[in-house]
């Protein structure tokens, strides 16, 4: 197999392990009020980093700023998120957990950390697959040069 056929093959079981991700949680989603996207919008929100802007949600979310605002009306309604104005300029608004949005985020983030195909790794094969994959988002070479 050459390298495009196995960066595409390894690019398919990415795509299938989030998939099968996302399937096992299915329960836990629903009992939250969660689609697929404000699941992944609850799981950006993390409670040990600052408050993030609606534009900075959006890069992190790969959309929108606009789809964010819907987003972001959706957890609220929920009671997961508030949002306030930034404290370094209040036309910016930034997106904070409430209690529970932290409850509800934890819940999600065990149901994703304890039913992903990657628990079928021993220990050592998951420090190994996050080397690799670490190493893949941080390399900084350009796409396509790969030394062969």
């Amino acid at each position: 197999m050459d390298g495009e056929a196995l960066t595409y093959q390894l690019l398919r079981l990415v795509h299938a392990m989030d998939g099968a991700t996302n399937t096992a949680i299915r329960d836990v989603m629903a009992e939250l009020g969660l689609t697929h996207p404000l699941a992944d919008a609850l799981w950006q929100l993390d409670p040990e980093a600052a408050a993030p802007s609606m534009r900075q949600m959006a890069a992190r979310l790969h959309c929108d700023p606009s789809t964010v605002t819907f987003l972001a009306d959706r957890l609220e309604q929920l009671s997961y998120v508030s949002r306030a104005p930034a404290l370094n300029d209040r036309r910016t608004k930034v997106l904070h957990l409430t209690e529970q949005g932290r409850t509800a985020r934890r819940r999600l983030v065990h149901a994703a950390s304890t039913r992903t195909p990657i628990t079928h790794l021993t220990l050592a094969e998951q420090h190994q697959l996050h080397r690799l994959m670490t190493k893949a988002m941080t390399d900084e070479k350009a796409p396509g040069d790969d030394g062969s």
